[in-house]
């Protein structure tokens, strides 16, 4: 998925960190069906059978277009119960102008 970096003039910004693996493929599944580009960073520790706290961090970035899409996208899906919600989305820092 690091190709979109590439293709895309963009700069693409994180949005949401996740701990759990069907909590991860959900939310790809989800923003793929809706035409969202995303990397998914992953940030976890390969020797180990196991994730502990911010070691099994995944993190989702998305271009910059599309960051209210994709969070309005993920909060929609944990309120209606399709995703967990064990991840936290990362805060937006307002640009000082």
């Amino acid at each position: 998925m690091a190709d979109y970096e590439r293709r895309s003039p963009e700069k693409f910004v994180e949005i949401y960190f996740s701990y759990n693996d069907c909590e991860t493929d959900l939310i790809g599944c989800l923003l793929k069906q809706e035409g969202i580009p995303y990397i998914l960073r992953d940030q976890r520790i390969s020797p180990y059978p196991m994730t502990i706290n911010c070691f099994g961090e995944r993190r989702f970035a998305v271009p910059e277009s599309e960051v209210g899409r994709a969070r309005d996208l993920i909060h929609d899906a944990i309120a209606a119960g399709a995703i967990i919600g064990d991840g936290k989305f990362k805060e937006i820092k307002k640009k000082r102008g």
